[in-house]
């Protein structure tokens, strides 16, 4: 299945809730989608999908993304031309360039660029294609948020909404392009980071904590543990807002799950003995 997001686009005037759906990954996808599609422009709301395949209707966490066969990085702030450019000269002509319909304060249109796959990643293949997502982020100044597997990213040839401003999310150009993961991490790995905006890749060593590990191990002050009690509650509050985002639960049993992961899981440093 193929998780979708309608989200009412900010700046109308009005609220909406959430709308999500799951697709078959078949022939009528493309299909279903432009009926989404549809519904989402009448009710002025954003359409994003997650980049991959998941088992089953209801499923949109990281660890339920089966397959993907596509890398993505979102170019969404700063000098967006220079981002690009530096991209392509390093990791080679993409596939798709898409205008997301947003503007930086300089009037840049901002960017998803892809790389399609030869093949599908799963498993450990999908595991560094996220990471490599992340990678391209942090050496160009791009969104770091696409580290994760369930990270949505809008629709080509939907429309955006946000601020009285209807654009459509078009393709800017597209390439016949495939790339070999391994091939593609080894270019990730030799380009340098963009002079004055990006920074070298978090070594592979440093990783964030699982959101199922973080919810039910505990953390003691001092950094004393697999990860602090920063990591553990960014990552706790993270969970519980995507899922109010979602439409999964709403806003206070979100606050109610936060509050009990807190009093629950977060511990002043006590010795060992008396744990």
């Amino acid at each position: 299945m193929i998780p979708l997001r309608g989200f009412v686009d900010k700046g109308q005037g009005r609220d909406g809730k959430p709308h999500n759906i799951w697709i078959p990954a078949d022939r009528t996808a493309r299909e279903k989608l432009v009926t989404f599609a549809a519904w989402a422009n009448r009710e002025g709301a954003a359409v994003y999908v997650i980049p991959g395949t998941v088992d089953e209707q209801g499923q949109a966490r990281a660890a339920d993304v089966l397959q993907m066969q596509a890398l993505v990085v979102d170019l969404d702030a700063g000098d967006i031309p220079a981002k690009l450019d530096h991209i392509v000269s390093h990791l080679g002509t993409p596939t798709l360039i898409v205008e997301s319909g947003g503007r930086t304060p300089e009037g840049a249109a901002k960017l998803h660029v892809w790389w399609k796959l030869t093949e599908p990643a799963a498993g450990e293949d999908l595991a560094t294609l996220c990471r490599l997502r992340g990678d391209i982020a942090v050496k160009v100044g791009g969104d770091t948020h696409f580290r994760s597997a369930h990270q949505p990213i809008r629709v080509a040839g939907t429309v955006y909404h946000k601020h009285g401003h209807q654009r459509l999310v078009q393709i800017r150009d597209h390439n016949p392009v495939e790339v070999d993961l391994a091939d593609f991490a080894e270019r990730v790995a030799d380009m340098p980071p963009l002079p004055g905006v990006g920074m070298a890749s978090t070594p592979l060593s440093v990783a964030k904590p699982g959101v199922d590990a973080v919810l039910t191990t505990p953390v003691r002050e001092g950094a004393v543990d697999d990860w602090s009690r920063f990591q553990g509650a960014s990552a706790a509050i993270g969970h519980y807002i995507r899922l109010v985002h979602d439409g999964r639960i709403d806003p206070a049993e979100g606050w109610e799950a936060i509050c009990g992961y807190n009093a629950a899981m977060l511990r002043p440093e006590w010795p060992l003995d008396e744990l």
